[in-house]
């Protein structure tokens, strides 16, 4: 019932499940999001857009290879703005938020205990693996920092030797 419920339901949900992961950004980029559509003009939306499609399908159909490519897209862009780990992936508790409030409420049924307990085991699968990309993700906006204040840090010295051995040499 419930694979059945969320395939019939899928533009719904996911309309709603886009909503509330653009309003996690701030008021100017909200307006923003809903307001340019163009996917090159509006990168992030698109982003959204699609990886939210991919996660969906791939967590209804069990597919986990799909969700996860679609996991790290979104999760690539959320890693790099101002988010802190738990505000980066509350999309993703949104979704399980939104599906247990629909679902829940069109279904009454015994054996919903049950859909919704695999449910969550599916979810669980994919919240894992979106904590593994993030972190992967800050720990390489890391590297990339160090290393840039490795290659700073090495031309100031390389200038001020410069400066300082033709001081000398005069």
């Amino acid at each position: 019932m419930l694979d059945k419920f969320l395939k019939q339901n899928r533009e719904s949900i996911l309309q709603v499940w886009f909503e509330q992961t653009i309003n996690t950004y701030g008021p100017e980029m909200v307006r923003f999001l809903k307001k340019e559509k163009d996917q090159f003009s509006n990168p992030v939306r698109n982003t959204i857009i699609t990886s939210l499609d991919r996660i969906y399908d791939g967590i209804v159909s069990g597919n986990h290879v799909d969700e996860h490519h679609g996991l790290e897209e979104i999760i690539k862009v959320r890693a790099v703005q101002d988010f802190s780990p738990s505000d980066a992936l509350s999309f993703l508790f949104d979704f399980k938020k939104i599906i247990r409030t629909a679902f829940t409420k069109s279904e009454q049924e015994p054996e919903t205990l049950v859909e919704l307990a695999d449910f969550d085991q599916r979810f669980d699968i994919v919240l894992k693996k979106a904590f593994d990309i993030y972190n992967n993700c800050r720990q390489k906006i890391q590297e990339i920092k160090m290393a840039e204040i490795k290659a700073r840090s090495e031309r100031a010295f390389e200038i001020f030797k410069g400066k300082y051995y033709n001081e000398e040499t005069k």
